[in-house]
């Protein structure tokens, strides 16, 4: 409004007692850490489980290898943490980056779907479905074998499906987020909530990749040798269930947070007329 004074301890006040925001902000830390967690575990899935032959034979349906056989013994990672093998062979690392490739492919699709999606739903009900079915394919990597890649790469496609849509919604909630304090409060701090939740954002990151070396050494692993049955589960867990259970509990925050759809559009009508008023 005209005349209103900038107020630090206002915006701030504003901020840390906004529901949405701290739900938000509680998601968004979630989410990260498990973003880099599973990624993580997933490089050492693919150099210490997963079946070196196999991938190498799934990798031949694509004519990235002969499909024949391979030697020199398990796959490790290398000092800059690339999957390798002894012999120099390279199949766990090709198989890895058609992993993530294959699943940002798909995640592109799910992008350009996602404002219709939330249009025709709510922002809020896409999220909590498209992380459902994430959460979903994360946790069923915990019983693939090691000799079924393909299954692997099924569930890679099926997390992307899920979270392809979620993905620009983060932020637009965050928006959202402004207008109901703007809506409640009469005074707008778009600047420190992203700040804060960019925060959440660099701490998730710092956290997952912290939290994805205490995991594998928890459970006993040692580089470049193979693995005992305790650290390949511990690798297991890393790649499915321990992100399941993060953004599980992310989704169990949505359930708090309050902005649907017709609260959303309530919000941007009487914001709306506000505005108008203020400008006549």
């Amino acid at each position: 409004p005209p005349g209103q004074k900038p107020s630090l301890r206002e915006d701030v006040r504003n901020v840390f007692t906004s529901r949405p925001w701290v739900v938000m902000f509680v998601l968004t830390l979630l989410v990260f850490t498990m973003l880099v967690v599973r990624g993580s575990s997933s490089n050492y899935l693919f150099a210490y489980y997963l079946d070196q032959q196999s991938i190498m034979a799934f990798l031949a349906r694509f004519g990235l290898g002969s499909g024949g056989e391979v030697t020199g013994g398990n796959a490790v990672l290398d000092s800059l943490g690339l999957v390798v093998r002894p012999d120099g062979s390279n199949a766990a690392a090709v198989g890895l980056s058609l992993f993530f490739v294959i699943g940002s492919l798909v995640q592109i699709a799910g992008i350009v779907v996602s404002r219709p999606l939330a249009d025709r739903f709510g922002k809020k009900a896409v999220f909590v479905a498209g992380a459902s079915v994430t959460t979903l394919a994360t946790a069923l990597v915990f019983l693939v074998g090691p000799t079924q890649v393909g299954l692997m790469f099924w569930l890679s496609i099926l997390w992307a499906i899920g979270w392809g849509p979620t993905v620009p919604l983060l932020w637009v909630m965050i928006a959202d987020v402004a207008d109901h304090s703007e809506w409640l409060t009469g005074r707008r701090a778009t600047g420190f909530m992203f700040a804060g939740i960019l925060f959440a954002l660099k701490a998730g990151l710092s956290l997952g990749g912290a939290l994805s070396a205490w995991i594998v050494d928890l459970y006993g692993y040692v580089p470049n040798v193979a693995q005992t049955e305790t650290a390949l589960l511990g690798i297991r867990l890393g790649a499915s269930l321990y992100p399941a259970l993060m953004l599980g509990l992310g989704i169990v925050c949505l359930v708090v947070y309050p902005i649907g759809k017709r609260l959303n559009l309530r919000i941007q009508d009487e914001l709306g007329e506000r505005r108008l008023k203020l400008s006549g």
